[in-house]
């Protein structure tokens, strides 16, 4: 019998071979068909993790350096794990109608994105989350720079070389890591043990090398301005990939190192000010903005400096709520997103002052992006409630009042949503639609936001008792 873990993780490649294999016009139908198999198979996994049974997998890669080709589950990766699926299930379902050209191509690059990103969150080791970061990231800038708009080239070549600068800075500080611990080891479930063992000085340089890595990829300001521009020109699919997982890397790699390196904690309330400055910062500026994909982008910007905030402040309230916020946020975002990106295919424009009375038009679509709308600010009953709950429940407590100043953020974009919602969507003006949304959207968007309400009802079956 082959273990779960790598089957999710290979399915997705092995279905490069039967689309290269067979006519191009089915390479969207194989995409979506092997996303639901393996949103089927991580959900079992995680069922199985929870219940106490066996689901890691290792196999001896290179024993000279002590590496392995090793996936595991943990409290952690389960809820990653899940969102991933979750997102990429509803991305693959409406791919065909946002990717008209080289569907062969993008589906192919599709799936090397759906097998990284969940290697990469199940990686046992250091070693292979770094490579599954790089394929993931490459991938990513081929989406943005063959099915991007007009500035495509721009925008993924900025991409790349903010995600290059980003890698590099963990690739040094990976080799550090090694280099500190005895015995070496890439392992990371022994370097929560034996890097707290690492000098205060490498400590210190370890820090700042990963704490510039992750601001990059979540990304916190001022190293966010890649975002922007990757949003704005991204085809639908890929913002909803790269909001809701690509941006998930910084935040788990932002975790991990508060749990491996003692000497974080203890720097943890200047980092904490430079998170609750990039959120009300990103929140301001999104006020501003008169394309609704930027806009949404900066309300990316100010939920992960959130989450990031809950990861600073260093207790289980908050690594729960930064986890859970992690979730929340890919899954309630790529609702907007796919929203967004609808209605430039409906209107030819993005444009908040182009766009009027959609409500009048496409009811569905309206009630789906207020609803994520509703899910993106916290309210309850969604997952972010509980997230956004538990950060600043850990962060109040960590920081004391300093901890709860950026809920002002959340007042903030909820301000900027509604007042998009106002004048996009209820608007008494219509401006007439090129075409009709397809149904596919619908389902995709319905399947999305009951996700966010099961899991936003029934916390209990992700948030873990301990980290």
């Amino acid at each position: 019998m082959v273990p779960i873990l790598p089957l999710i993780v290979l399915l997705p490649f092995l279905s490069i071979i039967v689309m290269l294999s067979v006519n191009e016009k089915f390479a969207h139908r194989i995409t979506l068909i092997t996303s639901v198999v393996v949103l089927l198979l991580a959900l079992t996994a995680v069922s199985m993790f929870k219940l106490g049974l066996y689901t890691s997998f290792y196999s001896v890669y290179i024993n000279e350096l002590n590496i392995s080709l090793g996936f595991q589950l943990t409290q952690i990766t389960s809820i990653l794990v899940v969102m991933t699926a979750i997102v990429l299930a509803a991305a693959s379902f409406v791919g065909k109608y946002f990717i008209r050209e080289n569907e062969r191509t993008y589906s192919i690059i599709f799936a090397i994105v759906e097998s990284s990103s969940l290697a990469l969150f199940m990686s046992a080791n250091l070693f292979m989350l770094y490579v599954f970061w790089e394929i993931c990231e490459i991938a990513m800038f081929f989406i943005i720079f063959m099915y991007g708009g007009y500035d495509r080239r721009y925008a993924s070549i900025k991409f790349i070389v903010y995600s290059l600068v980003s890698s590099l800075l963990l690739l040094i500080s990976i080799i550090l890591i090694y280099n500190s611990v005895t015995p070496h080891t890439f392992n990371i479930s022994l370097l929560l043990e034996s890097a707290k063992s690492i000098s205060t000085n490498m400590q210190l340089l370890i820090m700042l090398l990963l704490l510039g890595s992750f601001m990059i990829k979540m990304p916190i300001f001022p190293l966010h301005s890649w975002l922007p521009d990757a949003h704005t020109e991204a085809p639908t699919t890929g913002s909803m990939i790269l909001a809701g997982i690509l941006l998930k890397f910084g935040g788990y790699g932002l975790l991990l190192m508060f749990l491996m390196l003692p000497l974080a904690t203890k720097y943890s309330p200047y980092i904490a000010g430079i998170f609750i400055l990039s959120s009300i910062y990103a929140a301001l500026v999104a006020m501003r903005q008169t394309n609704i994909k930027r806009a949404i982008a900066y309300m990316s910007v100010t939920d992960m400096g959130i989450v990031a905030l809950g990861v600073a402040a260093s207790n289980i309230l908050g690594y729960s709520g930064a986890l859970y916020g992690m979730l929340s946020h890919g899954i309630a975002i790529s609702i907007l997103f796919l929203i967004a990106g609808t209605l430039d295919e409906l209107y030819g424009t993005l444009e908040i002052n182009k766009i009027k009375g959609v409500m009048k038009n496409f009811p569905s679509l309206s009630y789906l992006f207020i609803f994520g709308a509703i899910a993106t600010i916290g309210v309850p009953i969604t997952a972010g409630f509980i997230g956004d709950l538990f950060v600043f429940l850990g962060s109040f407590k960590s920081f004391g009042v300093a901890g709860i100043v950026s809920l002002s953020s959340i007042v903030l974009i909820g301000a900027v949503l509604f007042w998009i919602v106002e004048r996009v969507f209820l608007g008494s003006k219509e401006t007439e639609p090129y075409r009709h949304p397809w149904k596919r959207i619908i389902y995709a968007g319905l399947f999305l936001a009951a996700s966010v309400i099961v899991l936003g009802i029934f916390p209990f079956l992700l948030l873990p008792g301990q980290i």
